[in-house]
């Protein structure tokens, strides 16, 4: 089964991305990283929020059936808390596998958090901030949450303005939303490389010194889960 992350680009749209990066790394020191997560949570909250949504309605209905049927009337509610014990597990099931359900259930400022917290454990989990010119930059992108964020270590940051990721994110977004989430990456890689080759241009002894492209159906932070599509 593959997961969110899999799926969000194509064999060929990865290789693309690849060689996009690493044309652009040849015109500067510094290295960029992007990143694709198929969630940076699990939400066990919006799952059982989802969960009881589903089985309640489901429960209630076929209690109310059968008491009618059977004359079973004085134990609906036996009958009602029955049916919610046999059918939640499955609706949780149900709901943890169906993104686009767990969706309806995530609260915009937990999603908000979780994405930057696991994007700044990334960045430091993957060695972005340990490059020899302090010219990490990192593009995550949290499929589950269509989140996305742009976090560029020291060095750089003492030469670009702060807000300049918001716009790359902006525009990143936008690009995903339309379907072209690989044209999108792909010029944003480019027009960083440009602003990075203004300030850190290629040295002769420059390395290649992380990944190109990392897509995780796992991500590393504790509480999170690979999104798998069935």
């Amino acid at each position: 089964m593959q997961t969110l992350a899999d799926v969000f680009f194509t064999i060929e749209e990865q290789q693309k991305i690849t060689r996009t990066v690493q044309q652009v790394e040849q015109q500067t020191t510094g290295e960029i990283v992007p990143m694709v997560v198929a969630a940076s949570h699990s939400y066990p909250e919006a799952e059982l929020t989802g969960a009881m949504t589903l089985a309640v309605p489901l429960a209630l209905s076929i209690a109310y059936g059968i008491s009618s049927l059977l004359w079973w009337q004085g134990h609906f509610l036996w009958v009602s808390l029955l049916g919610i014990a046999v059918f939640f597990p499955l609706a949780r099931l149900i709901v943890r596998r169906s993104p686009w359900l767990l969706r309806l259930f995530l609260r915009e400022d937990r999603t908000e958090a979780e994405v930057e917290r696991a994007a700044f454990i990334s960045f430091y989990a993957e060695r972005l901030h340990d490059t020899r010119e302090a010219t990490g930059v990192l593009i995550y992108i949290s499929v589950l949450e269509r989140r996305v964020w742009i976090l560029g270590d020291r060095g750089i940051n003492e030469h670009l303005p702060p807000q300049i990721w918001q716009d790359f994110v902006s525009r990143l977004v936008t690009g995903i939303r339309e379907k072209q989430q690989c044209a999108a990456l792909c010029a944003v890689i480019e027009e960083i490389g440009s602003l990075l080759h203004a300030h850190f241009p290629p040295k002769a002894d420059d390395r290649n010194e992380l990944s190109d492209l990392m897509i995780k159906g796992r991500q590393a932070s504790r509480g999170s889960h690979g999104l798998r599509i069935l």
